[in-house]
């Protein structure tokens, strides 16, 4: 019984340990996301125009001290593509092959 309870509290332990970095990550994208003038979806859309083809992902990061949308994208000759739109301007910072 005790090594089942030793067992319960590292797991509940760990749960919660798991949570608590999942949580900063959402506030920290959260205030990331608080600092654009440009949506995702705008940026998505800005992105496909740079690179035509379908967006399959998108998030928001820091890239060279600013705020960027990196969204994922298949080009039209099925190559993945990551072009990186500035949050601020909704301009295409860069494209990378992947």
């Amino acid at each position: 019984m005790k090594r089942y309870s030793m067992v319960l509290f590292i797991s509940l332990l760990l749960m919660g340990v798991s949570t608590g970095s999942a949580w900063a990550l959402f506030e920290s994208k959260k205030e990331l996301a608080n600092s654009t003038k440009v949506t995702m979806a705008e940026a998505i859309e800005a992105a496909v125009k740079t690179v035509p083809g379908k967006a399959v992902a998108a998030e928001i990061d820091t890239e060279d001290d600013r705020t960027v949308f990196e969204v994922e994208i298949i080009d039209t000759a099925g190559k993945t593509k990551e072009v990186y739109i500035d949050g601020q301007t909704g301009e295409a910072h860069k494209v990378e092959d992947e």
